[in-house]
């Protein structure tokens, strides 16, 4: 159960990184919207903007706190938290790698 919980989370974590250069880009997008750059059309560039750099932030939080506690050969307590911010964060990968950690932890 821990290789699987290992797994799931090194997917989550490369859906992590998809995500944050999906978020990047739309950041992108919007900026040329406001610049009225031909082209490119976002609807309600502003707030694609306030959105996209929420879950920017999101996915670096995700990502380094994933790093710390695969560095630190990660607890019941992580698992745990990673269940919670799975849920948060609607990735299921991250939901299953806590609960396989805290089954193999058992």
């Amino acid at each position: 159960m821990e290789r699987a919980s290992r797994v799931m989370y090194t997917i989550a974590n490369i859906f992590n990184w998809v995500d944050l250069v999906l978020h990047a880009l739309l950041i992108v997008f919007a900026v040329l919207t406001l610049c009225h750059v031909d082209g490119f059309t976002v609807s309600e560039p502003i707030i694609s903007i306030v959105i996209s750099g929420i879950g920017l932030l999101v996915c670096l939080v995700l990502i380094s706190m994933v790093r710390i506690a695969k560095a630190k050969n990660s607890s019941k307590g992580w698992d745990v938290l990673f269940i919670v911010l799975g849920v948060i964060a609607w990735n299921p990968f991250f939901v299953l790698g806590g609960i396989f950690g805290v089954i193999a932890r058992r």
